[in-house]
């Protein structure tokens, strides 16, 4: 059975303090992985249908921000935040203080050592149904999945043409199904992915997916923005120098970490949890080898 943990900051959510600090940050999900052994076989051998050869599960690891909210929702904070503090948190909401084009970037890094790493497939931005848009939101997503139809229905066909084949079928499935519940890309919420590494300098490096989020997302989703990754986790052993005997593989339970970057429209990036870029908040994950691996 699997284990959905949690890692925050503030740690305990109830010492947030929004009049101080209007943001909070989330990661969650799957604590306990199962290793895809088949991750990198483009066609199993001794097999005459890719599609089943991986038993290994794709995972959905979640970030929130979250904040105090539009004007409509700050009432309920009336009697916590104190007088002193009412008329400030009553004047604007946070995003309107910050750039249009990337507000935010919250960045969710995976390790690349110890015995293992993840394979990205897709990254959403949550949305709650019904929201406003949500006619133009289903007609944009209907077109996206119209185009990828085709490939899930026959995947069995394409699987040996995709990397790591023998998973090809559920990764179309993956983006199949979350690409349904993800705030569409448009002119109107231009937010994005990118790639990102972070480490050197003798700390360990990380590599992870960095989400650009524009002020009309922060604006449109009300006091909390959702986003997930879907990966696969796959073993990966250091190889040992030429001529040294290897040892058994060691999969190390090691933490995914998480930041988030506010960006004013002047002065310098507020970083969650901060004080600066080097911090971070961690959720330790111990991947296992599937059953008679």
């Amino acid at each position: 059975m699997g284990v959905i943990e949690t890692a925050s900051w503030p740690p305990d959510l109830a010492q947030w303090i929004p009049a101080e600090q209007p943001f909070y940050l989330e990661l969650y999900g799957e604590t306990s992985p199962v290793l895809d052994t088949a991750l990198a076989e483009v066609l199993p051998a001794g097999t005459a249908d890719p599609v089943t050869a991986s038993p290994a599960p794709v995972y959905e690891y979640w970030w929130t921000l979250g904040h105090p909210g539009a004007a409509p929702h700050r009432e309920q904070w009336s009697g916590l935040l104190g007088p002193e503090r009412q008329g400030a948190d009553r004047r604007t909401p946070p995003w309107e203080n910050l750039r249009d084009d990337v507000a935010a970037r919250v960045y969710v890094y995976f390790p690349i050592s110890g015995g293992w790493r993840v394979r990205e497939i897709m990254a959403t931005v949550k949305y709650l149904a019904p929201v406003h848009q949500q006619q133009a939101w289903w007609t944009q997503a209907g077109q996206e999945l119209k185009l990828l139809q085709p490939l899930v229905g026959d995947a069995g066909n394409i699987a040996g043409l995709v990397p790591g084949g023998a998973t090809a079928s559920k990764w179309l499935e993956t983006v199949s199904k979350l690409q349904a519940g993800s705030v569409p890309q448009s002119k109107e919420f231009p937010w994005s992915v990118e790639k990102v590494t972070f480490g050197g300098n003798n700390e360990p490096v990380m590599q992870g997916v960095a989400w650009n989020l524009p002020a009309s997302l922060l604006a449109s989703q009300g006091g909390r923005l959702t986003g997930s990754l879907a990966v696969s986790v796959m073993p990966a052993t250091r190889q040992a120098p030429s001529g040294a005997a290897g040892g058994a593989p060691v999969i190390e339970r090691l933490p995914a970490k998480a930041h988030a970057g506010i960006y004013p429209k002047s002065g310098e990036a507020i970083w969650v949890p901060g004080p600066d870029a080097r911090g971070f908040i961690e959720l330790l994950v111990s991947p296992q080898l599937p059953p008679g691996a």
